[in-house]
């Protein structure tokens, strides 16, 4: 009966433990300074995420240190890490994208993209340092990008060259685009299993993610930074006592088989993002053998020959 008792008084605790625990507390503003309202906010779930009020904030419960927050904004999650904090303060640029305030410079600049005929350039993809935090020109040509300082360089992705253009300190920039003056873009390849083939001529489903893409998502936890590849879910045991449950990985609902380098694992392979060069998901992993019906996840890490 006390041994009884006792486990009950401890599950008591621990219910109240968490729910004592202090609320994560975010803030979502334009840049200048308005308050966005209705914007979904979620940790792990889609489904439990919240919504800014009409003040931007917005409130979490349960948020764990190494947790990171994803902010849905024009069809697209921005992932921030929590590193312990308690609270943020997050910018929503004219751009679309969406800046911690503490990495915010509040400058913005102006483009406008021609080919050598004068002709608008729509669909180029517009980049400063991070090649994966981008904007496109519009029909117009016309692009804006914020968060920049004065000594950035514009990089100009278009018709298979990218473009360098120092700005030189300024706002605004009316930029003629020759292609023969860009550096060719590297050939994307896609590795089937039976050797490497180039991307165009794969037509099965895949979802790729890059070192730069996942390291942006704000965690360590290789699991945790494929969230949003399409065909994948990531899931883990929700029982708030167990903090130490790891995260695991299913292709179309099912557990997939892992290559590491081309060589194949018994289970998903212990790194962390930083060791990652790129993580390829195939949907379809016939070519592997019946073990790849399931879907194939293929991790190269940075400095393999493979």
């Amino acid at each position: 009966m006390i041994r009884r008792f006792a486990s009950f008084i401890f599950a008591v605790a621990a219910v109240l433990t968490v729910m004592a625990s202090e609320p994560f507390i975010g803030t979502l503003r334009s840049t200048n300074g308005r308050a966005l309202k209705g914007i979904k906010v979620f940790v792990d779930n889609p489904k439990e995420a919240v919504k800014s009020d009409k003040n931007g904030e917005f409130k979490l419960e349960g948020v764990a240190p190494d947790d990171s927050i994803r902010v849905v904004y024009k069809k697209k999650i921005h992932s921030f890490a929590v590193n312990d904090r308690k609270d943020v303060m997050l910018v929503v640029g004219e751009d679309g994208r969406i800046f911690d305030r503490d990495n915010y410079v509040g400058e913005t600049f102006h483009g406008h993209l021609v080919d050598y005929k004068g002709r608008p350039i729509r669909g180029a993809v517009v980049y400063t340092t991070d090649p994966f935090d981008y904007v496109k020109s519009n029909s117009e040509g016309k692009f804006l990008i914020d968060n920049i300082v004065e000594t950035d360089t514009i990089h100009v992705k278009h018709d298979g060259y990218i473009h360098d253009i120092a700005m030189d300190g300024s706002k605004g920039m009316f930029i003629k685009i020759l292609r023969d003056t860009g550096r060719q873009v590297k050939r994307d390849l896609v590795n089937t299993g039976a050797g490497m083939m180039d991307v165009r001529d794969y037509n099965g489903p895949r979802a790729v993610r890059t070192s730069k893409e996942l390291e942006a998502m704000g965690t360590q936890d290789i699991a945790l930074a494929m969230q949003g590849m399409k065909g994948v879910t990531v899931s883990r045991n929700k029982n708030p006592m167990d903090r130490q449950a790891k995260y695991e990985v299913y292709v179309r609902g099912g557990s997939p088989m892992w290559i590491l380098d081309g060589i194949r694992m018994a289970e998903m392979p212990d790194l962390t993002v930083m060791e990652v060069e790129k993580i390829e998901v195939l949907h379809d992993g016939g070519m592997y053998g019946i073990g790849g019906f399931g879907g194939v996840v293929n991790i190269t890490t940075k400095g393999s020959n493979f």
